[in-house]
């Protein structure tokens, strides 16, 4: 057992405060107490103390949603160190990534998955929330040390490559579901609504609820897929279906996407939406009656030009928003710290404070993935999983969540452990 101590600890507990000489008690990977060091050396006199006085104590970040076998892909498309990924077509963006799963070299997609996992370590992510067609991922995940879900990616493609994906992800779900393992788990991801037929999304759905596991889906993500489910076309309809080889388009379903998931019995499962840009009034009901969550992935809305976020919607009819990187937006990509501050600057409607947003990027994460009763806050009985960041001069409660989100770089953070066990310490 042991009791770690910083100048200040974010519980990240509803309505907590910033907590001055903030502490937690470890023992065999869990959180036994959380206090000011004060308090937790009264309750455990004679335990180890370990004294961070330039920090501050808070759990790890969760990136609810990536894709960490695109990493190389990624690559190929930045041309310098620190350049953002440019603004990119969204249906040639799907094109291209399809095509690119097909053929990648399986060493270089390793290579990649490493070199984001390292990343994440780096920026402080303890946990994350993985879509991949690439079973190597739970290995490395596992090898790497992070808290994950996994998301076995389902999507269309050359012939009959939507049922064989089906078919390979329904088999790593048994797979995986059956191994114990305290930090791995496993979803299903199919990729998108327009990608799947009906059919598969209600079997999709269906072994999900059976299964007790979560989903992950792509909708209300861009204009495209608006204009596609209300009167089957635009660029999904002239662009997308050819380049699949498919010839016949389905019918105007005349619905949102979130409306024409509901009413296909999808969202009865355990959901989590990735994108939810383009909402109509009548879709927020539904997300908050099947208790729908969504992860919002700031730089991949804007490199896309997907649309404003509607936060502050969200935040009114109570739906739990987590936050993600997606892509692999810049060589040195996979930082929430920088989605954060993405958040913040622009790109949602309106702007969640700072407070807010390291909120959405651990407890929301947590809640997104499933996982709030194990991680993204500092209480008794959740699992260790804390980061230890330079402690910036701050004035207020707010002003240290403003400074944390302006300044906080990979550098910064100085300690990162999941469940006890020591990712990075500097």
């Amino acid at each position: 057992m042991e009791i770690i101590t910083a100048a200040y600890a974010l519980p990240m507990t509803n309505g907590g405060p910033v907590v001055e000489n903030g502490a937690i008690a470890v023992e065999l990977g869990k959180i036994l107490a959380f206090g000011t060091a004060g308090e937790l050396k009264m309750r455990y006199p004679d335990v180890e103390m370990k004294e961070y006085p330039n920090e501050i104590l808070m759990p790890g970040l969760i990136d609810a949603h990536c894709h960490l076998d695109l990493v190389d892909f990624q690559d190929q498309t930045l041309v310098e160190l620190d350049i953002a990924l440019p603004s990119q077509d969204f249906i040639e963006h799907i094109i291209s990534s399809i095509e690119y799963k097909h053929d990648a070299d399986p060493k270089k997609v390793i290579a990649g998955i490493q070199k984001g996992i390292d990343r994440l370590i780096e920026t402080g992510t303890t946990c994350v929330g993985d879509m991949t067609h690439f079973e190597g991922s739970f290995h490395l995940l596992k090898e790497g040390g992070l808290r994950a879900v996994v998301f076995p990616e389902i999507l269309a493609g050359r012939s009959e490559a939507a049922q064989a994906r089906f078919e390979v992800a329904l088999a790593l779900v048994e797979k995986y579901t059956d191994a114990s393992h305290d930090r791995i788990r496993v979803g299903l991801g199919p990729y998108a609504p327009y990608l799947l037929s009906r059919n598969l999304l209600k079997i999709i759905s269906q072994h999900a609820r059976e299964s007790g596991i979560q989903l992950q889906i792509h909708a209300a993500e861009s204009f495209a897929e608006m204009e596609f489910f209300f009167d089957s076309q635009g660029p999904i309809a002239t662009e997308l279906f050819p380049t699949l080889g498919w010839q016949e388009l389905p019918p105007a379903q005349h619905k949102t996407p979130v409306q024409y998931l509901s009413d296909i019995g999808f969202l009865e499962a355990p959901s989590t939406i990735i994108g939810g840009l383009h909402l109509a009034a009548n879709d927020l009901p539904i997300l908050r009656r099947q208790l729908t969550r969504i992860v919002y992935c700031p730089t991949t809305n804007e490199a896309m030009k997907h649309g404003n976020f509607p936060f502050g919607k969200l935040r009114e009819f109570g739906i739990p928003v987590g936050l993600g990187t997606d892509s692999w937006g810049t060589r040195k990509g996979f930082s929430l710290w920088d989605e954060m501050r993405t958040a913040t600057a622009s790109g949602a409607t309106p702007l969640p404070t700072a407070r807010e947003i390291i909120q959405i990027a651990t407890v929301g994460g947590a809640r997104c993935l499933g996982l709030d009763h194990l991680t993204g806050t500092l209480e008794e009985g959740k699992k260790a999983d804390y980061i230890l960041v330079h402690a910036p001069q701050f004035e207020s409660d707010e002003d240290c969540y403003a400074k944390l989100v302006a300044l906080t770089e990979p550098h910064h953070v100085k300690k990162v452990v999941v469940g006890g066990h020591i990712l990075k310490a500097i």
